[in-house]
């Protein structure tokens, strides 16, 4: 049966004829556009005709040469698109169920194969229906009363040894979270559930009933319990996968998404398997190992025939490309729920994941036939009715707007980059800011104590978090303050044991010691940000002028640091990204309340450049790093 779809295209005119006459006839008749007709009346190239069939195509080719048309019919696998929207009315056209109808195709499995799915269906089968009706056919009796009258004891135990029958179905319970994203309607998303629903549908795989829009790079597809029953599923989309990806790899990864659950027997077998051995991972991994003689060699049985499938689906060559694509989503979905909090603290955004996979893209090898239905360069975004919409709602549910932007894969190196800096001071056991830059090197080595320093740095700010009270003519708790001096001086002693030897050599240490000061000048601004109602109104204006006192410091002192490494926006200074983190109004504009207001962020930015920067001391030299010196 052939399943290709034509163009019709006109290349001129075979002969001298009434160019205006024709066109004109010819636009009553194929319903031409406008444009259409002044290209036929120039003599241009043009499409006549979309999506016919192989017959239609002959059949009015062969009328309109008779009329002196020089015409030519382009099939769909070689004719490509020019811009999504042609390949948008084209899929919607019929395009979809054409294309998935002539490249479905299941391989053969083995009786062993079969064999082995119907053994791990068995677990859960046993835990969810054979146990609990075996056991509910020991409870029947204990419902009479009369035989509680006789047999008390007998009852009694019986009844208890009933219900360790409903212990492994209560155990073992798939629980489900729900998805962190948007759900998107099926109307205003018509295109995606068209192709989803259809891709399902020809790999007799379960309904996907609801496409949920997050924010993670992932392509999974969920099943609860209810939704095993009713052969339904979730497809989780990420907003990233979409834009890393072209269309045809899109559709080559949701194959492989589904051809585990495609076919209704495995649909029913590994379905319900997976359902169970997931719920026995997360309550007790090790008896959920010892099955991996037969867990492991069946998903990598999955893995071969979901390859199988998506090599019919967009070819062998694009399979391949997938596969390692899908190596670098796996890496990135390991550190990404960390790497979605540094974002939302950082408040930037990553875009043009498309790089991501931009080495995968391109091969030297023939292009497979296959693919050539969805062979769009453009990042698969396109298939959205709106991307800028759903990433402004996403930034809604996080409370905030992204103050920066940058490319994904450069944001995710810096993450990369910041993430050994961080374990650092986790392995330390030591807060980033208690840890301070000692004044010379210590005469000798103490032992190192983490809870000391962590309490010595709480102190210090504790006792100026006093002494601006009392200024403010706040009630303070202490009669006695301590020395401040004294703090400083056991704090920084603390603090030097846990430097490296011959720190103060290293090329990063006077930075280190700059953006340090800058840290504590912001802490001090932070002690002095008391709220209104508990501050008297004759205190307020010498709290707003320490305040901008303290913000102009900040300013001079940022003025002279470089920016901060892990946000890459061409800035010269740190206050040139400070200021551009604050928008349009300028930072010397700024009051006391908007200076309050913007605090936390500054913060949380200052602990990020010391914390990166510190942690490159603190790292141990490599060898290359201890031969050069």
């Amino acid at each position: 049966m052939e399943y290709k779809r034509y163009h019709l295209v006109f290349e001129g005119f075979l002969r001298e004829l009434n160019r205006t006459e024709i066109s004109l006839a010819l636009k009553t008749e194929l319903q031409l556009s406008d444009a259409q007709v002044a290209d036929l009346m120039a003599g241009r190239r043009t499409v006549l005709q979309n999506n016919l069939p192989k017959e239609s195509a002959q059949t009015l080719g062969r009328k309109l040469t008779k009329q002196g048309l020089k015409v030519s019919a382009q099939a769909l696998s070689i004719n490509q698109k020019n811009n999504p929207a042609d390949l948008r009315r084209h899929l919607m056209d019929g395009g979809i169920d054409q294309y998935f109808a002539s490249r479905f195709k299941h391989p053969d499995e083995e009786l062993d194969t079969l064999v082995s799915l119907l053994i791990l269906a068995g677990f859960a089968v046993l835990t969810y229906l054979v146990l609990p009706l075996i056991g509910l056919r020991l409870l029947v009796p204990t419902l009479s009363v009369s035989a509680w009258l006789d047999h008390p004891a007998a009852v009694l135990f019986q009844l208890l040894f009933a219900l360790i029958f409903f212990a492994p179905l209560l155990w073992l319970w798939p629980r489900s979270s729900p998805v962190d994203g948007i759900e998107l309607d099926k109307e205003t998303e018509e295109l995606l559930e068209q192709l989803v629903r259809s891709m399902a549908y020809h790999l007799s795989a379960p309904t996907v009933s609801r496409i949920v829009l997050v924010q993670s790079p992932v392509l999974a597809i969920r099943q609860t319990p209810l939704a095993w029953i009713q052969n339904q599923a979730t497809l989780e989309v990420g907003l990233p996968v979409l834009e890393a990806l072209n269309l045809q790899q899109f559709v080559g990864l949701l194959a492989m998404r589904l051809c585990p659950l495609s076919g209704g027997f495995y649909a029913r077998t590994w379905g319900l398997f997976m359902q169970w051995y997931n719920a026995l991972r997360t309550r007790y991994k090790p008896w959920a190992l010892l099955l991996n003689n037969w867990v492991l060699p069946m998903h990598q049985h999955q893995a071969q025939r979901s390859a199988a499938i998506a090599s019919d689906l967009v070819g062998l060559q694009e399979t391949k490309r997938l596969q390692r694509i899908e190596k670098r989503f796996s890496e990135l979905n390991r550190d990404w729920p960390e790497f979605t909090v540094f974002c939302q603290k950082m408040r930037i955004r990553g875009t043009h994941w498309h790089e991501l996979v931009a080495k995968e893209t391109s091969s030297d090898d023939q292009a497979d036939e296959v693919q050539a239905l969805f062979r769009m360069a453009a990042p698969a975004l396109w298939i959205l009715s709106t991307s800028d919409g759903y990433q402004r709602a996403f930034g809604r549910k996080q409370g905030q707007t992204p103050a920066f932007e940058t490319s994904g894969v450069e944001l995710w190196q810096q993450f990369q980059r910041f993430t050994p800096a961080q374990e650092q001071f986790q392995k330390l056991m030591i807060r980033p800011e208690a840890l301070v830059p000692p004044s010379e090197a210590p005469k000798r080595q103490n032992a190192l104590n983490a809870l000391r320093l962590n309490r010595l740095a709480s102190d210090v700010l504790q006792s100026q978090q006093q002494r601006v009270e009392q200024a403010l003519g706040l009630p303070v708790k202490v009669k006695k303050m301590n020395d401040m001096s004294t703090l400083v001086t056991r704090w920084r002693a603390a603090s030097a044991s846990f430097w490296p030897d011959n720190f103060m050599q290293h090329t990063r240490f006077p930075l280190a010691k700059d953006i340090f000061l800058s840290l504590q000048t912001l802490q001090q601004l932070r002690l002095w940000a008391i709220e209104d109602r508990l501050v008297d109104v004759s205190k307020r204006r010498a709290r707003d002028k320490q305040i901008m006192a303290l913000y102009a410091k900040w300013l001079a002192q940022t003025a002279l640091l470089p920016p901060l490494p892990l946000i890459r926006d061409h800035a010269n200074t740190l206050q040139d990204q400070v200021q551009h983190s604050v928008g349009s109004k300028l930072l010397a504009e700024f009051d006391a309340d908007g200076v309050v207001a913007q605090l936390d962020y500054w913060l949380t930015i200052m602990v990020c450049y010391w914390t990166l920067v510190a942690g490159q001391i603190l790292q141990p030299r490599t060898l290359s790093e201890d031969v050069a010196g």
